[in-house]
């Protein structure tokens, strides 16, 4: 090597890495309330907190920037097929949604988001 080269520093080359998680808002969007709503990512429940309405619960979450979510929902029974759409809001990212339909008032889907 020659004093003239140029080195490639760790920290450096760290920093400018993209993220693999960041604060975002996750708003969970329905036309009738379910009876139970269960959004896990993992092991991790995440509506132990939140503000519900009628026909939609939001709250903040650190999330990893590529996520697959569990979605177990239930709606009375005799109810007609229902859209449970996720929105997700990360830090710095485009808003992403996914919308899945429920079956005979049943719905259980893997919800994948990537950034």
């Amino acid at each position: 090597l020659t004093g003239n080269a140029s080195v490639d520093h760790p920290k450096a080359a760290k920093a400018a890495a993209k993220p693999n998680e960041a604060k975002s808002m996750v708003r969970v969007r329905f036309v009738h309330k379910p009876e139970k709503l269960s959004l896990k990512l993992g092991e991790r429940e995440l509506l132990q907190k939140g503000a519900w309405s009628d026909n939609a619960v939001e709250f903040d979450a650190t999330l990893p920037l590529s996520l697959d979510l569990l979605v177990d929902a239930n709606w009375a029974y005799g109810a007609p097929d229902q859209a449970l759409t996720i929105e997700i809001e990360p830090d710095g990212q485009d808003t992403k949604r996914e919308t899945n339909w429920s079956t005979a008032g049943n719905l259980n889907e893997v919800y994948h988001f990537q950034w």
